[in-house]
C-alpha cells in the first residue's frame, strides 16, 4: 500500500503543478474565442471560397446533390474538385444552425479553437506546460491567424485534423505501440483524403523519422495505415461520383493534384516573389508582424539545418524534431505548389510559430527580454487585426449580392466570376466560358483583385460581350473591386 502511494505521489504532484498553467491557458483560449467570434458574420468581407462551399453545402442539404450553381447552358455535374467530406460536414452543420456564410464561419472558429487546444496538448507533451503556455499565447493572438480563422476556409478544419494527427504521433513516440502508430497514421491519412494539401504531413513524418531514427516498425505501421485510409476514401469517392461515361471525380481530382504539385496554376496564384511582395504591400501590409515571425522561424530552421550539415548528423535538430519537421515540410511543399496565398499560409504559420516560440526561451537574452518579445508580438497581432477589421466595412460580395437581388431581374442572364455567380440567383456563365451566354446575357459582373481580373480570365466571347458595356455600380474593398455592367443586346 505504501509503495502504491509512493508511486502515485509524483504524478499527483505533477498534475497539481500543471493546474495553474491549464487555468492560464483556459483564460487565453477564452480571450482568443472572443476575438474570433466578434462581429463574425460581417467582418471580414466574404472571401471567394466561402460562397462556393456554402452554395455546395446548401445544395447538398436541400437537394441531396454535391454541386454548385450550374452555369447557364451547362449540363449537371458534381462539384468534387475537393473531396466531399467538408461539404458533407458543413451540410450537417447547416441542418443544425441554418445555411449561411455566417453559420459556416462559426464552424470554422470552433475548429480553430479545437486546434489551439490540441496544439496546447502537443506542446505540453513535447516541452512541458510552461513552454507550451509561453508558445500558445502569441499563436492565439497572431494577427493573421485571428483574421484567417474567422473565415470559413476548409483549411481551418484541415488544421485541426493535422494537429490532432501530430498529437497522436507524438503520443506513439512517447509510448510506442503499434496501435498508437496505426491511429496516428489513420488520422493523417484521412487529413490527406479530406484535402490533398494535407499531404505535407506525410513529408513531416518521414523527416521526423529520418531525424530521430527510432521506432522503425512503428513508422512503417503509420505509413501503411495512412495509405490504407487514403486509399479507402479514394475508392469510396470514385464509387460515389464516377459512373460509366463520366469520370468526374478522377478528372477534377487530377486538377487539384496538379495544382499541389505546381504543374497547373489556379486563379490568384502567386507565381513570383515580385507578385508576393506586391500583394503584401498592397493588401496584406497590416500583417507584416506575422511575416516577420515566419521569416525569423525559417532563418532559425536554416541555421539548425546548417549545423546538422556541419556535423554530418541530425543531432542538432533532435531536440525539437517534430516541430522542425512540421515546419520544414510545409515550407517545401507549399513553396513549390501552385496554390492560393491566404488559406495555406496558416497551415505553415502554426508550426512556424510553435517552433519559434519553443526555441526562443533557449536564447541568451534572458527571460525578461524574451517575455517582452512575446508581449510585443501579441500587441502587434492585435493591432494587425484591428487595422484590418476595426474601421472597415467593405464586404463587396455581400453588396453585389444585395444589388443583384433587388436591381437585376431574376430571369436575366449574367456573365460573372464564379465567386459572384455562387452568390446570386440569376442564371449565369463564367467569364472563362462565356460562349453559351452570347446574345443572351444582359448583365456582367467583373471582379478585379491584385492577382487576377475578369478581363484577364475572360474568353473571346466575354470580351466581345463587354464591348460597349455600361458601368452601373462598383464596390471596392479588401477583396478587390466588383463592378456591375449593363451589356448591349
Amino acid at each position: 500500500m505504501l509503495a502504491e502511494v509512493l508511486v502515485r505521489a509524483p504524478s499527483t504532484r505533477a498534475r497539481f503543478r500543471r493546474w495553474p498553467y491549464a487555468a492560464a491557458f483556459a483564460a487565453v483560449l477564452a480571450a482568443g474565442a472572443a476575438l474570433r467570434f466578434w462581429d463574425l458574420a460581417t467582418k471580414p468581407g466574404w472571401q471567394f471560397d466561402e460562397g462556393v462551399y456554402a452554395r455546395v453545402a446548401s445544395n447538398l442539404l436541400h437537394h441531396g446533390l454535391i454541386s454548385e450553381h450550374i452555369t447557364y447552358g451547362a449540363q449537371w455535374s458534381p462539384d468534387v474538385y475537393q473531396p466531399p467530406f467538408y461539404v458533407i460536414a458543413l451540410a450537417r452543420w447547416f441542418a443544425l444552425t441554418g445555411a449561411s456564410i455566417g453559420h459556416a464561419r462559426v464552424l470554422g472558429v470552433l475548429c480553430s479553437l479545437g486546434t489551439l487546444i490540441v496544439l496546447w496538448r502537443l506542446l505540453t507533451r513535447i516541452h512541458g506546460p510552461g513552454a507550451a503556455l509561453f508558445a500558445i499565447i502569441p499563436i492565439t493572438f497572431d494577427g493573421w491567424l485571428l483574421y484567417v480563422q474567422r473565415i470559413s476556409y476548409m483549411e481551418n478544419v484541415l488544421l485541426l485534423l493535422v494537429t490532432a494527427g501530430m498529437l497522436l504521433y507524438q503520443r506513439a513516440l512517447d509510448a510506442p505501440a503499434w496501435w498508437r502508430f496505426a491511429c496516428a497514421g489513420g488520422l493523417l491519412g484521412f487529413a490527406v483524403a479530406f484535402k490533398y494539401t494535407g499531404s505535407y504531413m506525410i513529408g513531416t513524418v518521414l523527416l521526423a523519422w529520418l531525424i530521430q531514427r527510432r521506432e522503425h516498425k512503428g513508422h512503417l505501421v503509420l505509413l501503411v495505415s495512412a495509405l490504407a485510409v487514403l486509399g479507402a476514401c479514394t475508392l469510396l469517392e470514385i464509387r460515389w461520383f464516377d459512373v460509366p461515361g463520366h469520370d468526374w471525380f478522377i478528372q477534377q481530382t487530377l486538377v487539384q493534384v496538379r495544382r499541389v504539385l505546381g504543374l497547373q496554376p489556379s486563379g490568384g496564384t502567386l507565381t513570383s516573389p515580385v507578385k508576393g511582395l506586391h500583394l503584401l504591400l498592397a493588401q496584406y501590409k497590416v500583417f507584416v508582424p506575422s511575416l516577420v515571425v515566419a521569416i525569423t522561424a525559417t532563418t532559425m530552421a536554416l541555421r539548425r539545418l546548417w549545423r546538422c550539415y556541419r556535423v554530418r548528423d541530425w543531432d542538432p535538430a533532435r531536440g525539437n524534431a517534430l516541430l522542425f519537421s512540421w515546419m520544414s515540410a510545409g515550407v517545401v511543399v507549399f513553396g513549390f505548389s501552385s496554390l492560393r496565398f491566404p488559406q495555406y499560409f496558416a497551415l505553415v504559420l502554426v508550426p512556424m510559430y510553435a517552433f519559434f516560440w519553443t526555441e526562443a526561451p533557449q536564447w541568451d537574452w534572458g527571460r525578461r527580454a524574451v517575455g517582452a518579445l512575446s508581449v510585443v508580438a501579441c500587441v502587434a497581432g492585435l493591432l494587425s487585426l484591428w487595422g484590418r477589421l476595426g474601421a472597415y466595412d467593405d464586404n463587396v460580395f455581400a453588396q453585389v449580392q444585395r444589388y443583384a437581388a433587388t436591381s437585376i431581374s431574376a430571369n436575366a442572364v449574367v456573365v460573372a466570376d464564379e465567386a459572384v455567380g455562387d452568390l446570386i440567383t440569376q442564371p449565369y456563365c463564367r467569364e472563362q466560358q462565356a460562349d453559351p451566354c452570347s446574345g443572351r446575357a444582359t448583365y456582367a459582373i467583373t471582379w478585379d483583385t491584385y492577382l487576377q481580373t475578369s478581363w484577364q480570365l475572360g474568353d473571346p466571347a466575354f470580351h466581345q460581350m463587354m464591348t460597349g458595356a455600361v458601368k452601373l455600380k462598383s464596390w471596392t474593398g479588401f477583396n478587390g473591386t466588383v463592378t456591375v455592367w449593363r451589356l448591349k443586346v
